[in-house]
């Protein structure tokens, strides 16, 4: 389980980027956080992963405070994949590799690489393997990135928009490989996704930031138009069709 509790930071004394920031996600939940620019998204991945540090509150994943661990420690627990990737002067085998650091003393073991070769194999990354990381494609690398993270079987993975360099093959196939990581090995996921319809698909519960603040957070129930429009100041439109739902901001010359 991630726990967060009344977590605060301000990159200055005067001025608090997010306060009081509660959310917790079950093993196994697909948790979205929306919110516009500047809202404060990444800032708040930051301090749960442990690359910033809050002025208060706390942090942990089944009961174990994630601020005051060691890196090595934090890494076996909860794993990032961030918007802008780099890539590393590797192979893409080599940069999915780095990810079992935290579990070897000198080299990795047998285990280790079977991980690896199946983080290879659920992404299509076969062909690539041997290449070098960093002549990869944006989108390419965005896939390598994220094997590499389900490849360090962390309890917890944070996205911070994993499909922005994706075409929609590679989309849908995230997707499928998300839902599955948090249904069948019971990973809990916490990510910030632009596109409102894809957010509504994946999450399993969604936490709405405006301003630093959580300002309304619930299950599929809280996904709704007045939520979205406290969030984003647009009017929106939800609609079923087919057994799916549909999200469509209204324009304002429309109204």
């Amino acid at each position: 389980m991630l726990k967060v509790e009344n977590l605060t930071f301000g990159y200055s004394k005067k001025q608090t980027t997010i306060k009081d920031v509660a959310l917790s996600l079950d093993k196994g939940d697909v948790g979205v956080v929306l919110g516009p620019n500047g809202a404060g998204k990444s800032t708040l991945f930051k301090n749960i992963l442990g690359l910033l540090k809050p002025q208060s509150g706390l942090v942990s994943i089944d009961g174990k405070d994630m601020i005051n661990i060691s890196p090595k420690e934090r890494a076996k627990s909860i794993a990032y994949v961030s918007q802008s990737v780099e890539m590393p002067m590797l192979s893409v085998y080599e940069t999915i590799l780095t990810s079992r650091i935290p579990y070897y003393n000198f080299a990795p073991s047998k285990k280790d690489r079977e991980i690896v070769f199946k983080a290879i194999r659920d992404f299509g990354l076969e062909h690539y393997m041997n290449k070098m990381a960093t002549n990869l494609s944006g989108g390419e690398k965005q896939i390598v990135a994220i094997a590499r993270a389900m490849a360090q079987e962390p309890k917890v993975i944070v996205f911070d928009e994993p499909t922005s360099n994706l075409d929609i093959s590679r989309e849908l196939l995230l997707q499928e490989r998300i839902t599955k990581l948090a249904k069948e090995r019971g990973v809990t996921i916490l990510m910030a996704i632009h596109d409102l319809n894809l957010a509504y698909d994946m999450g399993d519960k969604y936490f709405f930031l405006k301003d630093g603040q959580i300002i309304a957070q619930g299950g599929k129930e809280a996904f709704n138009e007045e939520n979205i429009l406290k969030t984003f100041n647009r009017e929106c439109t939800i609609k079923q069709i087919d057994n799916q739902m549909y999200i469509k901001f209204i324009r304002r010359e429309e109204k």
